[in-house]
């Protein structure tokens, strides 16, 4: 019979031959269905099925914060904060910019403020007063009633040199903003709005002037501690020295020994002195030479030089004589 549908081949390989190839028409309804399914692995389909119900629940928790966004102005209500509540008595804002800064947590709500610069009076620990306040408002949670107190993220920095203050990028490297750091804090990264990039250089170059002053005065402080070191050392070694006292009128050996913290009889030892007269201008050693530093004593400054030996006159045919008054 020639009408007879060409028989489809169960196994084996195909010979070329056009006869050969499977009568689709033919073919059982079941097994075309198996034949023709695609080879796109099951993990595969769920995974993306996954993803795609990811991506619709962030886009409808993205559109219900939109819709119950805070209608605040976050600004305003950060530098009343910052009036009323923050700010300490004599002290006074320098300059303030806008700022915000989105959490990874909750990145689709951010917490907008300020970054201020105040200026008050130093004392010693700090000689050139201030701080550097951040003030945030926090998002309002949408469960919240709409009459709910602002609350605030605050956190404050003194004007030192090891705070620092520099720009940075933020919000997944996308936005320019502020990078604070000071150690052992963590680091703080905020953002920049457009209209805000003038106003945090001049921020900058405020605090750029009150570091230049901490240097000078670092500087001096150095420098007078260095004075201190050496006057104090030479005075350590004053106190080892020899000291001398010049006889003026009015002056005893025991007046004398009295001034200086010691004995007459130590002073006559000294200067080989029999009884207690001394003459007016005659030069005394009080102290000798001590392996320890001697403090003077109040109010007495004395003499480290030692005294010039007296010369007599010469007498004809006589060498000159040398003697110790």
């Amino acid at each position: 019979m020639t009408d007879a549908p060409t028989p489809i081949p169960t196994e084996g390989v195909w010979t070329g031959d056009v006869a050969d190839l499977p009568n689709w028409d033919a073919m059982p309804r079941r097994n075309r269905r198996r034949r023709r399914r695609g080879h796109t692995p099951i993990w595969l389909k769920y995974f993306l099925s996954l993803v795609l119900l990811a991506v619709l629940v962030t886009a409808a928790q993205v559109a219900y914060h939109a819709m119950r966004s805070d209608p605040r102005d976050a600004r305003q209500f950060a530098e009343r904060q910052l009036m009323l509540s923050v700010l300490r008595p004599n002290e006074r804002v320098v300059k303030t910019v806008g700022v915000w800064q989105r959490p990874a947590v909750d990145y689709f709500r951010a917490t907008r403020g300020i970054l201020a610069v105040t200026d008050a009076p130093g004392d010693s620990a700090k000689p050139i007063g201030g701080r550097i306040i951040y003030l945030g408002l926090q998002p309002r949670d949408p469960l919240s009633p709409a009459d709910a107190p602002p609350t605030f993220d605050e956190r404050e920095w003194p004007v030192d040199t090891l705070v620092k203050v520099a720009p940075s990028r933020t919000f997944f490297w996308l936005a320019p903003g502020l990078g604070i750091s000071a150690p052992p804090e963590a680091r703080l990264s905020v953002g920049l709005p457009g209209d805000q990039r003038d106003d945090a250089q001049v921020l900058r170059r405020a605090l750029a002037a009150r570091y230049a002053a901490l240097r000078v005065v670092g500087w001096q402080r150095r420098e007078d501690r260095r004075a201190r070191d050496r006057a104090r050392l030479v005075a350590i070694n004053q106190g080892r020295r020899p000291w001398y006292h010049v006889v003026r009128r009015g002056d005893a050996l025991a007046s004398v020994a009295r001034m200086y913290n010691t004995t007459p009889e130590e002073i006559r030892a000294l200067n080989g002195i029999v009884g207690d007269r001394v003459r007016i201008g005659e030069t005394l050693t009080v102290k000798g030479w001590t392996k320890t530093s001697v403090p003077f004593p109040a109010g007495i400054m004395p003499s480290f030089e030692p005294p010039a030996p007296a010369v007599t006159a010469p007498v004809a045919g006589a060498a000159p004589v040398a003697r110790r008054p």
